[in-house]
């Protein structure tokens, strides 16, 4: 299906109602409705069919700026097509990835990550970074505070825990990194003791606190 096909799936009323969504997820069908001219059952059935189309998938975003939230631009060259579909693969459910897309010119993927500190920023940076994986050539990494535009980002603050590995496969107890403090770990593993996600509550933890 080329460019023009995929765009026809879309008409005027579709693209206004998902610019709607965008400002104010939490807009009544009813309201939906009386700004699109339409019912509410003809704003449900839009609803639905974009999104069991996979065209629209409405989800809750954070102002990253007023949690303090840093933000880390990748983009990294591959050996391969194989390496960078890896990479893909491997980093989808990192719980600090905003975005990773392919790209043409100098480099061949683009990724975006968020922190919540500096030392962790470090830890993203180099440790655990995309960019130590194997078949990669050469890197480029830009890092700041929260982005001006948008404001809100969609960030999973609760991802699931995993005691044995991380998504990417690694260990933070094995990492010197978080051993000696300076990072304060993944948000998917038991061991993370940020405090941005949530906290993984593991039997020893909650025995801790109640020491």
């Amino acid at each position: 299906m080329d460019n023009e096909s995929k765009f026809k799936m879309l008409d005027n009323t579709d693209k206004k109602l998902i610019s709607i969504l965008s400002k104010d997820g939490r807009m009544s069908l009813s309201e939906l409705g009386k700004q699109l001219g339409i019912s509410h059952v003809a704003v449900s059935k839009r609803l639905d069919r974009l999104t069991s189309k996979n065209i629209l998938n409405i989800t809750p975003t954070v102002n990253s700026e007023r949690l303090g939230i840093m933000v880390l631009f990748l983009a990294i060259e591959t050996e391969n097509i194989k390496v960078a579909e890896h990479i893909v693969k491997k980093y989808k459910n990192c719980p600090r990835l905003l975005m990773m897309a392919s790209v043409t010119g100098r480099y061949n993927l683009f990724a975006v990550l968020v922190a919540e500190d500096t030392w962790t920023l470090e830890s993203i940076l180099g440790t655990c970074s995309i960019r130590t994986e194997k078949g990669i050539r050469r890197s480029e990494t830009w890092f700041g505070n929260a982005p001006a535009i948008p404001p809100f980002v969609p960030i999973d603050l609760a991802p699931k825990h995993n005691s044995r590995e991380n998504p990417c496969g690694r260990k933070c107890l094995a990492c010197n990194r978080y051993k000696i403090e300076k990072c304060v770990g993944c948000p998917a593993s038991d061991e993370y003791r940020g405090a941005l996600w949530t906290s993984p509550l593991t039997p020893s933890r909650r025995s801790k606190s109640k020491s």
